[in-house]
């Protein structure tokens, strides 16, 4: 990777730790010197299907930016940052350029290698309150949390068994999804994105099953689809709770903003041993979409539910992609 110093590479290596939809990896740096980049949506890894509106990947452009924040500090710059998109839709999303400053130790670098979505079913016991005391610290106006038992938990529970159901059973979201699992492991090696077997929760023989005999055509039967809601109805019965991330409206900087507090929420869960499982389909799929804010009482709106608990199980961090994947020069 010619002309890049190794220090941006470094950081831009930790920002693309970041979650995203399907393991799209939705970003794309555009280099303009030494000290400046611009960050991209690459329209290849838009989700026309469940995410037309770009609302999540501007989300997991949020994460990414977060990420790259506290990495430039670790490796001694302050990133300074410009929103450059006005609509959803506009390409170029975000200007940064590194300022040198005196280094910031702390154990974020090791938080961003180690945080994972955890997709495993969690102890039924609720969250300490002390580790939900420093949860909300961060997120003071935009985070609130229903324990599964309560009422709003009980909503959340019953409607992501339907939200996921009615999704996939949409031939042309079910498609797509499909699109974004690897069935083979040289697929995995290959691509570095995407849903494999590790990230879905498998392991041994049923691990094994998945990358000898599984394939596209395979997620499209119905057997597949049901096993799929049938696994979101044990995920959502063990539990803790639901977290929920609010932003104050739609636009591209609440949106950001909004992906920069999941990912700075998901990095303090990662320290705290707490599982962290995003489940957007309530978010995606009406009517529970146009449900939400009402379901809840709240005056701002939805843009995160996240299933959260204590687990047993933790699954390495998912794949990546090397950062000269998606870097670009000028």
């Amino acid at each position: 990777m010619t002309n890049i110093p190794e220090y941006m590479i470094q950081i831009l290596g930790y920002a693309s730790l970041a979650p995203s939809s399907h393991n799209t990896q939705p970003w794309r740096v555009k280099i303009i010197s030494d000290s400046e980049f611009v960050i991209q949506f690459d329209s290849t890894r838009w989700l026309l299907k469940v995410d037309s509106d770009n609302r999540e990947l501007l989300l997991s452009i949020g994460a990414f930016w977060e990420n790259l924040c506290q990495a430039a500090l670790a490796f001694g710059f302050e990133a300074q940052t410009e929103i450059l998109a006005t609509t959803p839709k506009d390409t170029n999303i975000l200007k940064v350029k590194l300022i040198e400053c005196p280094p910031q130790e702390d154990n974020k670098l090791e938080l961003m290698k180690t945080r994972t979505t955890n997709r495993n079913p969690y102890d039924n016991k609720d969250l300490q309150p002390s580790h939900l005391d420093k949860l909300k610290e961060l997120l003071p106006d935009h985070l609130i949390y229903f324990p599964r038992e309560s009422k709003e938990g009980e909503w959340i529970t019953r409607s992501l068994i339907k939200a996921n159901r009615k999704q996939a059973f949409d031939d042309e979201k079910q498609k797509e999804l499909a699109d974004w699992l690897r069935f083979s492991r040289s697929e995995v090696s290959k691509r570095r994105d995407g849903l494999t077997a590790e990230m879905l929760g498998m392991s041994g023989i049923v691990k094994f099953f998945w990358y000898s005999f599984m394939s596209k055509k395979s997620a499209l039967s119905e057997s597949f689809r049901s096993k799929g809601v049938e696994n979101v109805r044990n995920q959502v019965n063990n539990c803790a709770g639901f977290i929920v991330i609010t932003s104050d409206d739609l636009s591209v900087p609440s949106l950001l903003q909004a992906g920069r507090e999941f990912e700075r929420l998901a990095l303090k869960c990662t320290e705290l041993k707490i599982a962290v499982h995003p489940m957007s389909q309530l978010i995606e799929e009406s009517p529970w979409k146009e449900q939400l804010e009402d379901s809840f009482g709240l005056s701002k709106l939805v843009q995160f539910i996240l299933r959260v608990g204590y687990s047993k199980e933790y699954p390495k961090p998912s794949i990546r992609r090397d950062v000269k994947e998606f870097v670009i020069h000028e």
